[in-house]
């Protein structure tokens, strides 16, 4: 007799595959696949997947390997150089949004948490998104692609006061301890970073032997990956973060950079479980009772998304074009904001109506992605 786990991953191979066939055909990213099959393979239809957070737990580990194989590619001086765009673009940013849901729930009535949280929750991009989307059209390593990928990490970073901001409205006491511990986290890790990027602290012994065996390399990458996204987690930072400061320290050592695309496969397979995950949260029949609403939302959180970006990018300099573009990648709804919907529904601060339609909504800016990154270079072309 065979196995629940082995008649779920045929079943999930099969599934997953046909429809990345037909996303191929229609030249369309194979994460809206993964979503599908999320939704597919969820209690609500087939009814294969009963264990979402085990899901949700092998996602992670691809969010991990993700931004470690982006840190491997960045380059680091640039990135220091023009530091200050990306920190003015992700902190006004949040401020606008703010703004924004602030008008928006004055009118609607709504509290003043439900303000911040909305508020919080669309100025997060999707990393997973924005850098397949770079990776794909080899952008990763222009200015664009640099100063996207910057903004990226910054918003990352402030996941971390969000959720301190959401604990003290809540009335959980955040101890002084924890905020030692992340400050300190945060300037330990930077002045790591630095000392192993300019006085050469960091080195693998032996690695003219591992180049050439790709087993060894594999579990090395893993335990540089996972060791500096454990250390960062215990400090209370983002595990992306230390991933990404691995991968930083991978990418600068020339002999060393095999480890970046050794871990490629593994990078796939788990982020197709963090999208599967998201297909999984989603409650069909909640969507389709409130799909006007659900649709309605996602396309003015992404008109919005768009318009705060592209004004930023040219405000830092850069052309309409790549402005434009850089405000159609970063228009989605990020997977950190599935973290803080979560940990505000766990302390109450929101209903299971708002906690649903914002899930929707995130989902629902992630598939659209696609779409309105094409209406977006459509305009980009006729304003050429």
């Amino acid at each position: 007799m065979l196995s629940q786990l082995f008649s779920g991953i045929a079943v999930l191979s099969l599934i997953v595959l046909l429809l990345i066939l037909l996303l191929r055909r229609l030249k369309q990213p194979y994460f809206i696949a993964y979503i599908a099959a999320g939704v597919l393979l969820g209690p609500q239809v087939f009814n294969i997947i009963h264990k979402p957070d085990v899901i949700s737990e092998l996602g992670e580990i691809g969010i991990i390997i993700m931004m470690f194989s982006i840190g491997s590619e960045i380059d680091l001086q640039y990135l220091t150089r023009n530091f200050y765009k990306p920190l003015l673009i992700s902190v006004v940013q949040v401020v606008l949004s703010f703004i924004c849901m602030y008008f928006v729930g004055s009118y609607a009535g709504w509290e003043i948490t439900t303000i911040v949280l909305t508020a919080f929750t669309i100025s997060i991009s999707s990393s997973a998104i924005v850098f397949q989307y770079l990776a794909r059209t080899g952008q990763i390593k222009s200015q664009l692609g640099m100063i996207t990928c910057g903004v990226l990490l910054m918003q990352d970073i402030l996941v971390i006061p969000m959720m301190l901001a959401l604990n003290f409205m809540s009335g959980a006491a955040v101890s002084a301890v924890q905020l030692i511990k992340v400050c300190a986290g945060g300037v330990l890790m930077i002045l790591f970073l630095k000392g192993a990027l300019t006085k050469k602290l960091f080195k693998i012994p032996m690695r003219k032997e591992i180049a050439a065996d790709h087993e060894l390399q594999v579990f090395i990458g893993f335990s540089i990956c996972f060791t500096m996204a454990w250390i960062s987690g215990w400090f209370g930072l983002s595990t992306a973060f230390g991933a990404f400061a691995s991968g930083i320290l991978i990418g600068h050592d020339k002999a060393t950079r095999w480890l970046g695309s050794s871990l490629i496969p593994f990078r796939v397979f788990f982020m197709a479980f963090f999208f599967l995950a998201v297909g999984l949260q989603l409650d069909i029949n909640f969507f389709i009772q409130n799909k006007g609403t659900v649709i309605l939302i996602s396309f003015s959180v992404l008109f919005i998304n768009s318009l705060i970006n592209t004004i930023l990018f040219k405000l830092t300099k850069n052309s309409w074009r790549d402005s434009l573009y850089a405000g159609a990648l970063l228009s989605q709804i990020g997977e950190f904001s599935f973290i803080l919907m979560t940990m505000a529904a766990s302390l109450k601060l929101v209903e299971n109506y708002t906690y649903q339609i914002t899930l929707a909504v995130i989902t629902s800016t992630m598939m659209l992605t696609a779409i309105w990154l094409m209406i977006i270079q459509r305009l980009i072309f006729r304003l050429k």
